[in-house]
């Protein structure tokens, strides 16, 4: 009997462990279906027209991404990223996602609890950016505290550069919230300040030094009319601005404003440059470019082909080549996206600002993931190799009118001094207010794109500087088009304008000085 009970107890026990395995099974399976991660899905584009570069989604639009923080209906996942951004030494999430009713993209910060894993949202940040390939996101201590911050940027449709920085900060009730700790907008570029900081703060024994934020913007015209000292100045100026971590009010302010001048001869080559297609302001850039300033004993060189679609970076023995895919013009400059021919996955951003005529300052922006640092090896101003001759012919067809006009008529001016005329060689000047005469030679020439007079006087003082650019000044006529009275802007043959400027063997550069408008003397004898 025995023999028989003890194989029975043992089929039971079997069939018992089979069940429970069965059964532990369907749970695992059920539990394992209940978890849904989001992924990215690319949305196809509503605009007809666009190019084929236009129409590639960016490098973080094709990866796929998967997220802890719950999505709501109609959010599409665009990009991640982990930070601790309230400081409690746990991960948090901050994604960006694209609403079904929005083309705007928006920042969803994300804060995990401890103690349940949950990753709690907190309420959305509204961005102006519907591209990717203008926009940006990070996390960096910019307050030198140990305190991470969200720092987004990029350039927005209307081509103004935007940056917006927040904390993480816990209120009253000990719910986390995000404070903005500093807002920029402008129609220059944006861009944080690093510097080294000690040693004690890498190792959280000190606080370290705050980074600036330094803002390059042009001067509105209502801020040129409320400069007295600057009313009889048409030119649009550039405003540097430098904002500080301020810790008693826990927000950026201002610290220092710098206004450079712009010459009348820079702003009138500036305007020419940017005249509103992209075609034009590339045909600026083509070319060599060096970096004026160089912390290696080698030069790094840009080098820019917009037929060919090529930015290349020269150093030493070594080049990088992208491809340029994508250009978007902003108010002062130019918004370059190019792939790195070799590494297809590598992203490039050029940042171009205007600064002179032949001169340019260059920002560069890689991956949206790595830090934002804008003192580079390749960050900073950069001048060009060869000479510009985007707008020469003109300039060649006035030299020989400007010769002509010179040496025909006197020419009175209604400061400093009250007539001068010039024979082939050599200009008499009347000082205003004076019997004095002041005599010299004079040279016209042409120096890069521009015809400039150099005067010699036989005595000292002069009232003249030694040398300017020489060009006809402009006048608005009315005429009839087709029964129409409309007004045109046409070349002033009775007016020469003298603009100070530094003369280099091959090119000339607005400076400070004293602009003198010449007029025929015989208008005012028949006026």
């Amino acid at each position: 009997m025995k023999t028989k009970v003890v194989p029975f107890l043992f089929a039971l026990v079997i069939i018992f462990l089979v069940g429970i395995y069965y059964a532990s099974k369907k749970i695992l399976v059920k539990d394992e279906k209940s978890i849904t991660w989001a992924k990215i899905i690319t949305p196809k584009s509503s605009e007809t027209g666009e190019s084929e570069a236009e129409k590639k989604s960016s490098s973080f639009e094709t990866e796929k991404y998967e997220t802890f923080v719950p999505l709501y209906t109609g959010e599409t996942l665009i990009s991640t990223l982990t930070i601790d951004i309230n400081n409690d030494g746990y991960d948090d999430e901050v994604i960006v996602v694209r609403k079904s009713n929005s083309q705007n993209l928006s920042i969803v910060v994300a804060v995990m609890n401890p103690e349940t894993g949950v990753y709690q949202r907190l309420p959305e940040i509204a961005t102006e950016f519907t591209r990717t390939r203008t926009f940006s996101y990070t996390g960096m201590d910019v307050a030198g505290e140990h305190k991470t911050a969200l720092i987004y940027q990029g350039v927005n449709d209307d081509g103004d550069y935007v940056m917006q920085i927040f904390h993480c900060n816990t209120n009253e009730n000990g719910q986390s919230e995000l404070v903005n700790i500093g807002d920029f907008r402008c129609d220059g570029t944006v861009f944080i300040q690093q510097t080294e900081r000690s040693d004690s703060y890498s190792l959280s024994m000190s606080k370290g030094e705050s980074f600036s934020v330094w803002v390059y913007k042009s001067e509105t015209p209502e801020e040129i009319q409320s400069d007295s000292a600057k009313k009889t100045n048409v030119n649009q100026n550039q405003i540097q601005q430098e904002y500080k971590w301020n810790p008693a009010t826990q927000k950026y302010e201002l610290s220092r404003e710098i206004r450079v001048t712009a010459g009348r001869l820079a702003a009138k080559e500036l305007s020419r440059i940017q005249d509103g297609t992209v075609e034009t302001f590339a045909a600026f850039l083509n070319g060599l470019w060096y970096k004026t300033s160089n912390t290696d004993s080698e030069i790094r060189y840009l080098y820019f082909n917009y037929e060919d679609k090529e930015i290349v970076q020269l150093f030493s023995d070594t080049q990088e080549v992208y491809e340029w895919e994508d250009s978007k013009l902003r108010h002062n400059g130019i918004y370059l996206t190019a792939v790195n021919a070799d590494i297809m996955n590598l992203h490039r951003r050029f940042d171009i600002a205007l600064v002179n005529v032949d001169e340019i300052k260059v920002t560069l922006r890689d991956e949206v993931n790595l830090l934002i640092k804008e003192n580079t090896l390749w960050d900073g101003q950069y001048k060009k190799m060869s000479i510009q001759t985007a707008f020469q012919e003109n300039a060649n067809t006035l030299y020989s009118e400007l010769l002509k006009q010179l040496t025909s008529e006197s020419w009175i001016s209604s400061d400093v001094m009250s007539q001068i005329s010039f024979s082939e060689y050599t200009y008499n000047l009347q000082k205003e207010n004076s019997t004095e005469t002041e005599t010299g030679v004079y040279a016209l020439e042409r120096i890069g794109n521009y015809n400039v007079i150099q005067f010699l006087c036989d005595s000292e003082p002069s009232v003249l500087n030694e040398t300017y650019s020489i060009e006809f000044g402009e006048k608005t006529v009315t005429e009839k088009v087709k029964k129409k009275t409309v007004e045109k802007t046409v070349t002033d043959y009775d007016t020469i304008i003298f603009t100070p400027v530094k003369i280099t063997t091959t090119d000339c550069f607005a400076t400070e000085g004293r602009i003198f408008t010449l007029t025929r003397k015989q208008n005012e004898n028949q006026s």
